[in-house]
């Protein structure tokens, strides 16, 4: 087996994970609509009440982890809501991805 697939597999440190979310956020700084929008038909009812937006963006972290986050704001000030961190599993959970 390749040795990127081993590492990839392992579960990341904190100290991976936060660096991991201090880039991502670098990033949507640098370009606001630098994660993914997640499609509307992914998105249920409880999971945008929750979040209270369907408008929902995704960053990939190390380790399969991810970064949810919204827009707010006008073509003057956009502000990057940072809504929540999860990893893979409960991603999939939330917007009802299935494993292949």
């Amino acid at each position: 087996m390749c040795c990127w697939r081993e590492k990839s597999k392992k579960k990341p440190t904190y100290e991976q994970l936060l660096t991991s979310v201090n880039n991502a956020l670098k990033n949507i700084k640098a370009n606001p609509y630098y994660g993914d929008l997640i499609p509307k038909r992914n998105i249920s009812k409880t999971t945008e009440t929750k979040y209270g937006t369907n408008k929902i963006f995704r960053v990939e972290l190390i380790g399969y982890w991810r970064l949810l986050y919204t827009l707010i704001g006008n073509e003057i000030k956009i502000i990057a809501f940072i809504l929540e961190y999860m990893n893979h599993e409960d991603y999939n959970k939330v917007f009802g991805y299935k494993k292949k």
